[in-house]
């Protein structure tokens, strides 16, 4: 196993709550305006990290690398695609670009992709749905 990824216990119940949070933030995105296009990636990109940590609760690993997240994801359930998995790492950069270094997010990108956006958070949340069912 990759040594940024280590076992814990599985928590279920966790994961259960993590993944609440991820939709409860999904669900309040219309409170942003669209000129706050920075607010807007942090919150499409936590909303799929936090569906992925709930995933990992539930598989009983744990990591605390965003990028090693990601890559766990996709070995571990092969649902999604390369622009997918593009997207998710782009929202990533862009969310660490503004979160800790100050820079805008030019509002041609949220544009160009909040649609895939929005239908990779709904199937993430739909699989997530069965998985903690």
């Amino acid at each position: 196993m990759d040594k940024e990824i280590f076992k814990i216990r599985k928590d279920i119940e966790r994961a259960r709550e993590i993944f609440e949070i991820a939709k409860d933030r999904y669900s309040l995105m219309n409170i942003y305006p669209k000129s706050k296009t920075y607010k807007i990636i942090e919150e499409y990109y936590e909303t799929i990290k936090e569906i992925f940590i709930s995933s990992m609760y539930f598989e009983g690993e744990k990591t605390l690398s965003h990028i090693k997240l990601i890559e766990w994801f996709n070995k571990n359930y092969k649902n999604l695609s390369r622009r997918e998995t593009e997207l998710i790492d782009s929202l990533r950069r862009f969310r660490n670009g503004s979160l800790y270094y100050g820079k805008t997010i030019s509002k041609n990108f949220l544009e160009n992709t909040e649609k895939e956006i929005i239908q990779l958070i709904e199937k993430l949340i739909k699989f997530t749905n069965q998985k903690l069912k």
